[in-house]
């Protein structure tokens, strides 16, 4: 029996043995710190039907619950391939340096209203994750929205090569994960190999015009949908602003007086995420009921673009992930949100290569135009903007724990808080210590 009929037998993955389920397929993969081969034994006790090891002293060949392989990740890789062909389900890929999780989470809304859809939950977006969102599929979608991260040269074409997108979308291209991308240039070739795959195929391409670096990567495809400029097929107008939320009017080819939609997002920036659901909803055949639904019903969480209120105090909790582009995008747009008295807690960006020190200061600088009342950097990367920034009230620590004891004090008399930083160093921690 190969690895797909087994796993059609037994339609469940796991990779970690302290998630077993009852009759899971377990592959047991290896990493920097761990070797999955270790646990087969414990994963069959556990109740997995069966484990796939690469492992010769981890075999057990009178076991026939056992299956040896050259490599478990790439086998991994190819059972989810051959199961994504075997389904024959429209796969929508999705990529970009920032706003790919919001975009992928309007998406989901929006088409789930008319389809029956799945999406790539969490941020199951690597090498690993794509697999493993591939497995889950349900056998009755109709369409499934498939996240693809990469922090180094050849990611997307790998992820793009395993889930066989037949659409796609690039949100941005901006100063993310440079430190292994190298430069915008980099990232534009990394990310756009998504574009490379679907559009060399003849599959449709969503290009965000208003991203010239986006737009030179859809150049050589037809089939293209274009968005975020008065000249593309959609674009869209803000009504309406504040912290909590917006209210926008877009414009398509079915809608040329405009479709009238409220989200409860905020920022200029989910203007673009917006708009791409938008267009992917109508492109696929969603009733201008169902797209302003999809919009008006998605609540950002898991600390993006999350907004909290504690008595006076406005919290844009932002704190998912940072690099330049996106940092001054929610800088911008807290100080666009009609706050008198504006703090920003600002973490250290990460994997921003030679260049780091440097894109720290140049946020010192950016800043400077806006003059908040509370600018304070956490982090031994925000010295640099603390000590580029010439203004009021500004405070450097060397890590969040030394601000948690003197963060509700610290935070008095501001009406707006933009909490933002890096993944790592867990900004909304910060949280803890004004809520009982």
């Amino acid at each position: 029996m190969n690895l797909l009929e087994l796993f059609q037998s037994n339609p469940s993955v796991c990779t970690d043995t302290r998630k077993i389920k009852k009759g899971d397929l377990f592959f047991a993969l290896k990493g920097a710190n761990f070797n999955g081969n270790m646990f087969a034994e414990k994963a069959l006790e556990a109740g997995a039907s069966a484990v796939v090891v690469d492992e010769a002293a981890f075999y057990q060949p009178s076991d026939s619950r056992y299956v040896l392989v050259d490599d478990t990740l790439f086998s991994l890789q190819e059972l989810s391939r051959e199961r994504r062909k075997a389904l024959g389900v429209e796969i929508f890929g999705l990529t970009g340096s920032n706003g790919k999780t919001t975009t992928k989470e309007l998406l989901a809304s929006v088409l789930e209203q008319e389809k029956k859809i799945f999406a790539t939950k969490g941020n199951f977006n690597n090498h690993i994750g794509v697999p493993l969102t591939l497995l889950d599929i349900p056998e009755d979608a109709e369409l499934a929205i498939v996240e693809m991260g990469a922090n180094q040269p050849g990611d997307i074409k790998e992820l793009a090569e395993i889930a066989l997108p037949n659409m796609g979308l690039l949100t941005n291209v901006g100063h993310a994960h440079l430190e292994k991308l190298g430069s915008l240039d980099g990232v534009r070739k990394t990310k756009g190999a998504l574009f490379d795959f679907v559009g060399g195929k003849g599959g449709k391409i969503f290009v965000n015009v208003a991203d010239h670096r986006v737009k030179q990567a859809a150049s050589p495809y037809g089939n293209q949908i274009t968005y975020g400029t008065k000249e593309a097929d959609y674009h869209a107008d803000i009504l309406d602003s504040k912290l909590g939320g917006m209210k926008i009017k877009a414009y398509g080819p079915r809608w040329k007086k405009g479709l009238s939609l409220e989200s409860r997002l905020s920022g200029a920036y989910n203007v673009m995420n917006i708009l791409a659901a938008v267009a992917v909803g109508d492109q696929v055949g969603i009733s201008p009921k169902g797209i302003q639904e999809g919009i008006y019903q998605y609540i950002s969480t898991n600390n993006r673009s999350q907004v909290v209120e504690l008595g006076k105090l406005k919290i844009w909790l932002d704190a998912y992930n940072a690099n330049p582009s996106s940092m001054e995008a929610s800088i911008h747009n807290i100080f666009q949100s009609g706050g008198q008295a504006i703090g920003l807690i600002l973490g250290d960006m990460f994997e921003l290569g030679e260049k780091e020190a440097e894109m720290h200061a140049e946020l010192g600088s950016y800043i400077q135009q806006f003059q908040p009342k509370l600018l304070v950097g956490v982090g031994p990367r925000m010295q640099h903007m603390v000590d580029r920034y010439q203004g009021g009230a500004k405070l450097w620590v060397s890590r969040r724990e030394d601000l948690q004891q003197e963060f509700a004090e610290l935070v008095k008399g501001l009406d707006t808080l933009l909490i933002k930083g890096s993944r790592s160093m867990a900004m909304e921690k910060l949280m803890d210590a004004l809520t009982p």
